[in-house]
């Protein structure tokens, strides 16, 4: 299977938080700025948890089932939206103004990434039902009560963001577009 960008419950391994949605709900929790790297344009296709997991079941059966051989299947949304667009919708959530700062893509960053569901509807009758912006208040209903349950794990993390960051930051933009492939 080929994931594309999985985010919901239990996405909160705040010690090496790099994934964007858990990274964006995090900072603005704390009312933290956030960095949204490839700009205004940056497009990714989201997919809430509940929505994979549902797939990967069906693919198991399929692969026991001797329906499915060798083949590689996007489990996805299967459209694409803007991180501006997720970081609005976050804060919207949480009834707060986003404080975005935009940035260049960092060399070898998607820009652009929309996965093909055909394999996966055709071979697993797959069909992802969560929209994103359903997705991001379930989020975010998540973390604010885990948060709540697990205030001891409240860690700064935009630092760890940065940080990951930093390796490359001499290095020149360089974005990348890719279409997903069935």
């Amino acid at each position: 299977f080929r994931f594309s960008n999985v985010y919901g419950r239990f996405d909160n391994d705040l010690h090496r938080m790099v994934r964007v949605i858990p990274l964006f709900i995090h900072s603005m929790l704390r009312g933290e700025p956030i960095t949204i790297y490839g700009g205004r344009e940056k497009t990714l296709d989201f997919t809430y948890v509940d929505d994979c997991i549902d797939g990967i079941v069906s693919g198991i059966e399929a692969l026991a089932e001797d329906r499915v051989v060798n083949q590689t299947i996007n489990l996805a949304y299967g459209q694409g939206n803007t991180l501006v667009h997720c970081a609005e919708r976050i804060a919207a959530e949480l009834g707060t103004e986003p404080q975005m700062t935009l940035a260049p893509s960092l060399l070898g960053e998607v820009t652009h990434y929309v996965a093909d569901l055909s394999k996966a509807r055709e071979l697993l009758g797959y069909s992802p039902k969560v929209s994103l912006d359903e997705g991001l208040a379930r989020a975010v209903a998540w973390f604010r009560e885990h948060r709540a349950v697990h205030p001891e794990e409240d860690v700064p993390v935009a630092a760890d963001h940065e940080g990951a960051h930093a390796a490359v930051s001499g290095w020149k933009s360089a974005p990348t577009q890719l279409v997903g492939e069935g």
